[in-house]
């Protein structure tokens, strides 16, 4: 069985480093922007990209480059930068560092250095396209590592979980900004760059034609089967690891687990996409939203901070914290 504090270090490694991926690719779509449409629309996607990485709006914030700075450094104190997401997911493997691959371990060290040095050169207008490049390959090539190397048992359940779960919470962050009522005229270069910091839009190309209409990147993003940072392939990929594990779980815990995951999955399978576009989109999204935290809030309530009075003998369990 698996402890419960090995749990939390897995599931933590997969939610980081999803994190950080996700924030490079979105700040480096955001800093070539301006490179490739005029003045208006690179900056509607700054604004988009920006609030999407949870800094101020436009009007309480500095330029892009400083912004973009900020988000992968962090300043003092600060929580969310690319920099701490790297850290915490390096430290969390440290703790489990007997239980991953030698692979693993100097993939994740290698990148931790790398975006250590690299914080402390002050040219950052010279360095930040290649620097959010190298730390996307990196991460790409740690989530293979991981597939390739790593026992496919409980702790790489609870990584894949975690990841996903990041995943899905930060691609409902996006839509949420580009399908809300006052983003109505978005133009295709907006649309463009949405696919791009989904990894989406070569892909869409491929399933839909080369129009780039809201409703259709709505049906792409939410609803496709088989696309791996969709919203309903995301629900699906958690409720398959929260299978994986439920045995470690008590009775009560697992059925709670297994309820909100089904469910969001159901959901997300059975949805028409009048739902997602409709007069109620924007509701069908924050229920998405809501959903994602209390799978999240079930999961660490089941499998990693349970009350020690839900262990009785003889049933299932992680062990002590």
């Amino acid at each position: 069985m698996m402890l419960s504090r090995v749990a939390d270090s897995f599931y933590w490694i997969g939610r980081y480093t999803e994190r950080a991926e996700h924030a490079c690719r979105v700040l480096q779509i955001t800093l070539t922007a301006g490179l490739e449409a005029g003045a208006e629309e690179a900056e509607m996607t700054t604004e988009r990209a920006m609030r999407a990485l949870g800094a101020a709006p436009m009007a309480a914030r500095m330029d892009a480059l400083e912004e973009a700075r900020l988000l992968t450094f962090g300043g003092k104190g600060d929580l969310s930068s690319i920099h701490t997401a790297v850290f915490a997911a390096r430290e969390n493997a440290r703790q489990v560092r007997d239980q991953i691959t030698t692979e693993m371990w100097e993939r994740l060290n290698r990148l931790y250095f790398r975006v250590r040095e690299t914080a402390a050169k002050r040219n950052f207008s010279q360095i930040a396209a290649g620097f959010f490049e190298e730390t996307i390959n990196d991460l790409h090539a740690f989530k293979g590592i991981v597939s390739g190397t790593m026992s496919h048992g409980e702790g790489f359940h609870f990584l894949s979980m975690g990841r996903t779960i990041e995943r899905a919470q930060l691609i409902v962050r996006l839509l949420d900004l580009h399908f809300g009522e006052k983003q109505a005229a978005i133009g295709d270069f907006g649309w463009v760059q949405l696919l791009r910091m989904c990894c989406g839009l070569e892909p869409y190309l491929r399933v839909k034609t080369a129009t780039f209409r809201r409703d259709q990147i709505a049906d792409f993003l939410v609803l496709d089967p088989y696309f791996p940072r969709s919203l309903r392939f995301c629900a699906n990929t958690i409720a398959q690891h929260i299978d994986a594990v439920g045995a470690l779980a008590d009775e009560r815990a697992r059925e709670t687990c297994t309820r909100l995951s089904g469910r969001l999955a159901a959901r997300l399978n059975f949805a028409v996409l009048d739902e997602v576009t409709g007069k109620n989109g924007q509701a069908f999204i924050a229920q998405v939203a809501d959903d994602c935290i209390a799978i999240s809030d079930a999961v660490h309530a089941a499998f990693i901070s349970y009350s020690l009075a839900d262990r009785l003998p003889g049933t299932s369990t992680l062990g002590v914290r």
